[in-house]
């Protein structure tokens, strides 16, 4: 009996030890479990602001990409309207509906001049043309040769012969250049197709906006309303100062040619003004002109500090139709 006493009170004592340690390895693992669970929920909370941060991020751009969209889209509509009035048969230069404010910060604003304030390139085959292209190289700071060089390789490539000039560049030059479908012996389509010619990249280097005195739409005259300073002074070999006297006058007390304070002068007051007499005058009555109709419109859009710009270049006819040659967006 006693020793089936002390067996059960061995066989409990050794369940205890059992029981107790359970309870210690149950006790030491249960606060691993919390610190598991405890970074599992810290790490998933970090990836819920991390993503809610996003989310965020991507609204405010999406709603900052659609309100500039909103402006590009109503600046351009107020450029198109602004063009149908500039476009109107019965609308003139000056005319204060081209400038129109349409709330707070949006409006449009249009200029109306003519193709003539440009020389027209794809007609410096002229020899009077050609040396007022000539002269205004000269002015932009180009050496006599390099200024011949180009003029002369911009008549190769628009005369329709191979007979190069001779300072001048044929179908021999440019294929020594890697060419071998130049010049195109035709008319430029745009007067971005000049850097193609010899000589005019030293133009290019020497005077960046020199595009804005050229057109391949002009008809062979130059306009006295509009032209610029420097090809008034090559076409017309007038001085400095008498050129600038006349737009002073021309232009009004803006200087902007189309606009409201514009001053009409006649061709015969014009030539007075520029000290153009007896040959000369009448070589160049051919040239001047203050009659072209071929217009070039600039409208120009704006919401803010947000601008939309569309030139239209068109030609009105005597029975007021219209004829576009070209439209452009900026």
């Amino acid at each position: 009996m006693r020793l089936l006493t002390m067996d059960i009170m061995k066989t409990h004592s050794s369940m205890t030890r059992h029981t107790s340690r359970l309870l210690m390895r149950k006790a030491a693992h249960q606060p691993s479990s919390r610190g598991s669970a405890l970074m599992l929920m810290i790490w998933a909370l970090l990836l819920m602001s991390m993503v809610v941060m996003g989310l965020s991020q991507y609204l405010s751009f999406s709603a900052s990409e659609a309100i500039i969209d909103a402006a590009d889209f109503r600046a351009l509509h107020l450029a198109e309207s602004g063009l149908a009035v500039g476009l109107h048969p019965d609308i003139r230069r000056g005319d204060k509906a081209l400038k129109q404010k349409i709330g707070t910060d949006s409006g449009f604003d249009v200029v109306i001049n003519y193709e003539g304030a440009r020389i027209p390139i794809n007609l410096v085959t002229d020899d009077r043309l050609r040396q007022a292209i000539y002269d205004l190289f000269m002015r932009w700071g180009l050496n006599g040769d390099e200024a011949s060089i180009a003029t002369e390789s911009l008549a190769d490539w628009v005369d329709r012969n191979d007979d190069g000039r001779s300072n001048g560049a044929e179908q021999e030059y440019y294929e020594g250049q890697g060419y071998n479908d130049l010049p195109r012996n035709t008319g430029f389509t745009h007067t971005d197709e000049m850097l193609l010619v010899r000589g005019m990249g030293v133009v290019d280097r020497l005077k960046p906006d020199w595009r804005e005195f050229f057109s391949v739409y002009g008809d062979g005259t130059i306009d006295l309303r509009t032209a610029f300073k420097e090809t008034l002074i090559a076409v017309t070999g007038a001085g400095e100062k008498d050129v600038e006297s006349f737009i002073l006058k021309r232009d009004g007390a803006d200087g902007i040619p189309g606009t409201e304070d514009d001053q009409r002068i006649s061709d015969s007051e014009a030539y007075r003004m520029l000290n153009l007499t007896g040959d000369r005058a009448r070589e160049l009555q051919s040239i001047l002109t203050s009659e072209d109709t071929l217009r070039r419109i600039t409208s120009t859009g704006y919401v803010g500090e947000k601008r939309k710009q569309i030139i239209v270049v068109a030609r009105r006819g005597e029975d007021r139709s219209l004829t576009y040659l070209a439209r452009i967006e900026e």
